[in-house]
């Protein structure tokens, strides 16, 4: 089987495992605010041999070097545009996978540009409840957003740098996020995710200014989108109730979409994939499968 390797596509890094044989079907997996695709490889690596797996760093994250420019974030319209660019040079419908953020971001994706798209798997996307939509409107026109999202003030306090790589991995086991987190997880985020510094440190990729304004500007009403969708769709949530995406919003995604395979994982945070990688692979292989067939 082939090894995932790196590689650039422009300003971006993408992970790449070539599929083995032929009728291949390409997937992508989108990685959540503040991680990188590294963080993923253990469930890219353990997906079937037959599939053509990639994986972009988004802007601002991970290896890519596009230009981040916090001040000029106001949605996650450039992340959906950047991903398009990407998905239309594999040249055929593509299965797009994701967590959390790059699960909403596909899921836009799939909306603006159906014929880029085979099916999906969203693992807890960033979907808010239809009745907060408003006031997040408010609060975004008066550019208060950020001081309504707890994750985005406690992204602009994270800590940038670390001695070593081994220091930021023991820093992170069993601790607030990361506490239901294997350890070859945590290794993978901060080898994904850190750079050398002059000083000899190492310095988190994924800028804190960065990460906060990202969970600041997040899609208000992705509804618009959701009911756009026509390809086949796969919805891992989990049992609690809470955000990204709480009760409420998965009410109102199967009423949109009514026809979604959804699973409800009962024993499982919002780090699912992490959690319970195995489900996620099994799902993916599963839409891969259908994508195969509805393809010939």
């Amino acid at each position: 089987m082939e090894s995932i390797r790196r590689e650039r596509f422009g300003d971006f890094s993408v992970l790449h495992r070539e599929a083995s044989g032929e009728g291949r079907v390409a997937v992508h997996f989108a990685h959540a605010t503040g991680f990188n695709a590294e963080t993923y490889r253990e469930l890219l690596s353990a997906l079937d041999p037959s599939l053509d797996v990639y994986a972009m760093d988004a802007r601002g994250h991970g290896m890519s070097e596009a230009t981040a420019d916090p001040k000029k974030l106001r949605s996650w319209v450039q992340y959906r545009k950047d991903l398009e660019a990407f998905v239309d040079t594999l040249s055929r419908p593509t299965v797009l996978a994701g967590h959390s953020m790059g699960a909403t971001v596909s899921m836009e994706l799939a909306a603006a540009r159906p014929d880029l798209v085979q099916g999906l798997v969203l693992i807890d996307p960033v979907i808010v409840p239809p009745r907060h939509i408003p006031m997040l409107a408010v609060a975004r026109t008066f550019g208060l957003a950020g001081r309504l999202i707890p994750i985005s003030q406690a992204a602009a306090r994270r800590r940038m740098e670390f001695p070593s790589r081994q220091a930021a991995v023991e820093n992170y086991v069993g601790k607030g996020p990361f506490r239901t987190w294997p350890r070859e997880w945590i290794e993978a985020y901060v080898e994904g995710g850190t750079v050398d510094t002059e000083h000899g440190t190492v310095r988190l990729s994924c800028d804190r200014v960065w990460e906060s304004a990202s969970f600041s500007s997040a899609s208000i009403n992705p509804y618009r989108d959701l009911k756009k969708l026509q390809c086949p769709i796969t919805l891992i949530a989990r049992e609690h109730d809470g955000p990204p995406f709480t009760r409420a919003s998965r009410d109102a995604f199967m009423e949109c979409q009514p026809g979604t395979r959804l699973l409800i994982l009962e024993e499982a945070t919002h780090f699912m994939t992490m959690e319970h990688p195995e489900i996620a692979r099994a799902e993916i292989e599963r839409m891969a499968q259908t994508a195969r067939s509805e393809l010939g």
